[in-house]
């Protein structure tokens, strides 16, 4: 049977469409792993004297793991402050740090119960991690306490889609040492690896590269480039089948779209909507909003005409309507730009309507109007005047300043089928405009909607798909119930005549992905957010927030890592015994994200317990604490597997290797002592004697 989308209500577009130029935008953000001495004004950094990446990407799909050895280099105990940015788009699923050699695994729970007992416990000077989200793509947590010229080792994972522009993939992630060990290891069609940051060892394997860093060219962050062999307008579908045909199963779909040859560009009209209003006056988002518009002025064609519209709480617009962009009217435009000042309060319902109002009706070419605004306004009232203009304008939202609304600008440009930007310092103002002037210059693919034939297709995100422009990318993910053949078509005007591109996926033959899961529940919880950020009081959105970042493992407003071992519980022992419970529940009322993996996907160590030095958290990829021991594990996972050489196995399917593991076989996920010692007597023999050694702990606890 088929399932026709034409998703036309408002959704979360901006988490699901990759950003156009963005080799230039990703350049901006600032991405950073760190930890400094807590309470010292002079936020002095603790020295890192170990640092090493695991990283595995399939498709566009990449996780990273980074490890972190940082060394107190004081004569007194020291409390430390961890700080990672791995940028927007980013969702850390796993957390550990060491107590000594005892590896103290992190489990996510409901936010504010986490925040009790880490606030309970540090108040016996005992020492447990809580990592919750610090900002926009940022997250931290406390160390506490670090002893003198103690070595205190933090782990920590995160994925991230991988936006492609044209046929262009680029993947970035904090490195601060020049001889940080780094191993990457890509699947799919890839050609022309580069790095500007790494020198590279390249090896090809079965399904793709494995990747060595020989050394770091500059330091600060790692930056991959490569290429992807597709034909222009190939979708790229990824799927997860459900374990049972009644079980459901997830899928993401992708297309991006190629560049735009410069004879293709057409005449259009811009309308730019600065917001002057008092609050644009923090972080100095006025004179950010400033400098964007001038540059977007600049960088507009002498074919494009041109109108500037100011606001606070009343509006003032430079012409009655776009101008011809002569060398006068360009002149006038970014001296009236230049001439603002803040002050007043915030109307955008009242300047979305009056710029849609003063667009020529007798223009026949695209018709854009680019808002620039922190977004404080009346948030129903702005989503209004967006939904009830029946115009053909589209509307691209630029967020400015610390305090941006970015659910309503996200929301406001979704409904006009645009794009949303932040503009956090001014270092990114430059890409940003730069990004956003060729997404404006022509939309490629127009009135985009989805059609799955085979299994039933259902809960898709975004559920707006707005227009395709050159160098951009559309991200649909969904659930799938079903079996057979599943055919994606994703439709299209292009040049004004109908297009269709189309990818078909056996369910039964396909690889299994877990990662296509978790991308799904970003997505779903993204769209709930942002419901709940405009205004919705419905609990139950918060709840199921919460219930999904529980079952999927992820890091929300809502939820927080919490690592701690269990014997420093003390009189908290209950709570987290309560919230291991809600989460046992949860699991068993949603036993298709169990068969992502369950807890082996999303930890290495039963709860609360330590896990050995040679663990790597949640990891696709072995661990280095003890590469002689764990190659061991992993020439037996070969052999389960058919596999001749670590290469291969590192490149085999997610749904193999979950069989080896069942079996026991697979070292870094701890099925047996044995496998992590290469298996034989000598092996048998420890597990003996660590076994013993439990048995006594446990009774000298009793």
């Amino acid at each position: 049977m088929g399932t026709r989308l034409g998703l036309i209500c408002a959704g979360a577009a901006a988490l699901a469409l990759a950003p156009s130029g963005y080799a230039q935008s990703l350049a901006a953000e600032r991405l950073e792993a760190t930890m400094m001495i807590a309470g010292v004004r002079d936020q002095r950094g603790i020295p890192l004297s170990e640092e090493r990446l695991q990283i595995s990407i399939d498709g566009q799909n990449a996780t990273t793991t980074l490890l972190q050895v940082y060394e107190n280099p004081t004569e007194a105990q020291i409390e430390g402050r961890y700080r990672l940015r791995p940028g927007s788009g980013s969702h850390v699923d796993g957390f550990a740090y060491w107590n000594g050699e005892q590896k103290i695994v992190g489990e996510v729970f409901e936010r504010q119960a986490a925040r009790r007992v880490y606030d309970n416990v540090t108040t016996r000077r005992r020492d447990p991690g809580l990592l919750e989200e610090d900002g926009e793509g940022a997250f931290a947590f406390k160390i506490f306490p670090i002893n003198p010229h103690e070595k205190k080792r933090v782990e920590i994972r995160w994925t991230r889609w991988l936006e492609r522009r044209d046929h262009s993939v680029r993947y970035r992630a904090p490195a601060t040492r020049r001889d940080a060990d780094i191993v990457i290891e890509i699947a799919g069609n890839v050609k022309n690896l580069r790095s500007p940051t790494h020198k590279l060892h390249i090896d090809k394997v079965a399904n793709g590269l494995r990747v060595r860093s020989d050394g770091a060219i500059t330091t600060g962050e790692l930056m991959l480039d490569w290429d992807v062999e597709d034909a222009n307008w190939t979708p790229s579908a990824y799927v997860h089948a459900g374990a049972t045909q009644a079980e459901e199963g997830w899928f993401a779909l992708s297309l991006a779209a190629p560049s735009l040859e410069a004879k293709s560009v057409t005449a259009k009209d811009v309308t730019i909507v600065i917001d002057r209003s008092g609050s644009m006056a923090a972080d100095d988002a006025i004179g950010h909003a400033k400098t964007a518009a001038a540059d977007m002025i600049r960088l507009l064609s002498d074919k494009d005409r041109v109108n500037v519209v100011a606001f606070s709480d009343e509006v003032d617009p430079l012409f009655t309507m776009p101008k011809l962009l002569t060398p006068d009217t360009r002149k006038r435009a970014i001296a009236f730009v230049e001439g603002l000042h803040d002050g007043g309060g915030t109307d955008i319902a009242l300047a979305l309507s009056t710029a849609i109002k003063l667009q020529a009706q007798t223009f026949d070419g695209p018709r854009v109007v680019v808002f620039m605004t922190d977004g404080q306004s009346d948030t129903d009232k702005a989503v209004e005047a967006a939904k009830l203009d029946t115009k053909d304008v589209r509307l691209f939202t630029i967020g400015l300043g610390k305090e941006v609304n970015k659910p309503l600008l996200s929301r406001l440009a979704a409904v006009k089928r645009g794009r949303f930007a932040y503009i956090e310092t001014a270092a990114s103002i430059e890409p940003e405009v730069a990004r956003l002037a060729a997404h404006i210059a022509k939309p490629l693919l127009v009135d985009v909607s989805v059609d799955v034939e085979g299994p039933v297709a259902s809960r898709l995100y975004p559920r707006t798909l707005p227009d395709l422009f050159a160098e951009d990318e559309l991200l649909v993910t969904g659930r799938l119930r079903g079996t057979g053949i599943a055919k994606f078509t994703i439709h299209g005007k292009l040049e004004g005549k109908p297009v269709s591109y189309t990818k078909s996926v056996d369910l039964g033959k396909a690889p299994g992905r877990p990662w296509v899961g978790g991308l799904w529940a970003q997505s779903r919880i993204a769209h709930l957010l942002e419901e709940i950020s405009l205004g919705s009081s419905a609990p139950e959105m918060v709840e199921e927030v919460t219930n999904l970042a529980l079952a999927y493992n992820f890091v929300t407003p809502y939820t927080a890592f919490l690592a701690i071992p269990d014997s420093e519980l003390g009189q908290m022992r209950g709570t987290v015994e309560a919230m291991r419970d809600r989460k046992r529940k949860i699991m068993a009322d949603n036993p298709e994200v169990t068969a992502l993996g369950g807890s082996k996907q999303h930890g290495t160590s039963s709860p609360g317990q330590p896990a050995t030095a040679t663990e790597s958290i949640n990891s696709d990829v072995d661990g280095k604490d003890d590469d002689d021991d764990a190659r061991g594990g992993r020439m037996a996972m070969n052999d389960r597997m058919g596999a001749d050489s670590d290469e291969e196995y590192a490149m085999a399917s997610p749904t193999k290797r979950r069989f080896a593991e069942a079996s026991g076989l697979d070292s870094r996920r701890h099925g047996c002592a044995s496998c992590a010692t290469g298996g034989g007597k000598d092996s048998l023999a420890l597990v003996l004697v660590v076994g013993v050694a439990l048995a006594r702990r446990r009774r000298r606890r009793a």
